[in-house]
């Protein structure tokens, strides 16, 4: 406990004159956050407790407590006083990397991405392995309206290459004009949950000039983290204004179902359940994906922490990386849930959702069936 009586003042100054840290001087200590964050009920650390450490200036004490954090974002939907936690801790982790107090296991993936461009440990060549379980030819176009930008959990981790593979094969059932990226590298989001602020801006652009190149309107994708990244954090941490959209792929779909250009033939009869990905909840793309699912599903029920309410699946903030134990325990819970409503099918959208989620079905008797919502619909497809 010698750590909390070290008090930085400065630390405090400095936290505070961030734009997005202002308003944890209006924290009331009321505990909303630390009743919603999913990490608080395995240990000890929680965000009320994080908040009063940082406004006494227990710097020490602060950075230790910073990989307990899953950044999902929860607490920051339910604050009453707007206090933005996730953009703390992110602020919060970008002073312990230019400190050098850096978990071990975030410093691997720091290195891992910046050597192989993704946190796989695999590399950049077979980003596009997915692509042989497609059955169709991928060309690379030089110019399209679309970008598919895949994202790294898709395209190397094998439960959820089945991701790509479907919406590729949905894309050009459907006539799109749409292509990959030659040199798609992570959407650089891992860097900022690490710290990297600056290798975070380089991944940026270096993605956008790319997008850039092929001259689109539109960047779809199919990682909610992908697409909160390049919508939101590319703009602000290139200080510029995309001259593109970016769209994730549940929107698309169920625009194109609305429209007409897909139609429905056969509905899934086993009851269907949804897991929302933080970055969608949190950014409002809530109906969309359950707009497809009621279309194809004869038996679509709710779980408890549903829409903004949400609750995070173990693997945001590389917590696998952090304290897989942690996770694992975190991750198990939203299967039970999911149980509970008497789902045979737990859909979701996100292709890291669909990987800790199928490790823990997997290990559960009832053995749920995990799918994204992509992957239902095209077996439903005319």
């Amino acid at each position: 406990m010698e750590s909390l009586s070290i008090v930085d003042k400065t630390f405090v100054n400095e936290l505070l004159s961030k734009e997005d840290c202002k308003e944890v001087r209006y924290c009331i200590q009321c505990g909303v956050c630390t009743g919603a964050c999913p990490l608080s009920p395995f240990g000890s650390q929680n965000p009320r407790r994080l908040i009063a450490m940082i406004r006494e200036g227990l710097k020490t004490a602060v950075l230790e407590a910073l990989d307990l954090c899953l950044l999902c974002g929860q607490c920051q939907m339910l604050c009453p006083r707007g206090v933005k936690l996730k953009e703390v801790l992110l602020n919060l982790r970008q002073l312990s990397f230019n400190m050098g107090k850096v978990n071990e296991g975030l410093s691997f993936v720091n290195e891992l991405l910046s050597e192989q461009f993704n946190p796989y440990m695999q590399p950049p060549e077979a980003r596009r392995q997915w692509i042989e379980g497609t059955g169709i030819t991928i060309e690379t176009k030089e110019k399209s309206r679309i970008v598919y930008f895949v994202g790294c959990t898709a395209s190397y981790m094998e439960v959820s290459q089945e991701i790509p593979r479907t919406i590729t094969k949905i894309l050009t059932r459907i006539n799109e004009d749409w292509t990959l990226l030659e040199e798609e590298w992570c959407c650089g989001m891992p860097f900022l949950f690490i710290g990297n602020v600056e290798k975070a801006k380089e991944f940026a652009a270096h993605n956008v000039e790319e997008i850039r190149k092929k001259g689109a309107e539109a960047v779809i994708t199919g990682c909610p983290t992908c697409w909160h990244t390049i919508k939101y954090r590319y703009p602000k941490l290139l200080n510029t204004t995309l001259d593109f959209e970016v769209v994730h792929i549940t929107e698309y779909l169920a625009n194109k179902i609305s429209q007409g250009e897909i139609k429905i033939k056969n509905k899934i009869t086993e009851r269907v359940t949804f897991h929302d990905p933080c970055d969608l909840a949190r950014y409002s793309v809530i109906k969309p994906p359950r707009e497809i699912l009621r279309r194809i599903a004869e038996d679509f029920v709710e779980m408890q922490f549903h829409g903004k309410d949400t609750i995070c699946c173990g693997g945001g903030g590389l917590m696998e990386a952090i304290n897989s134990k942690l996770r694992s325990n975190i991750t198990m819970k939203r299967i039970k849930l999911a149980r509970g409503v008497g789902a045979k099918i737990l859909a979701t959208s996100c292709g890291g959702c669909k990987y800790y989620l199928s490790q823990a079905a997997a290990e559960d008797k009832n053995r749920l069936i995990v799918k994204d919502v992509v992957e239902l619909l095209y077996d439903c497809m005319e």
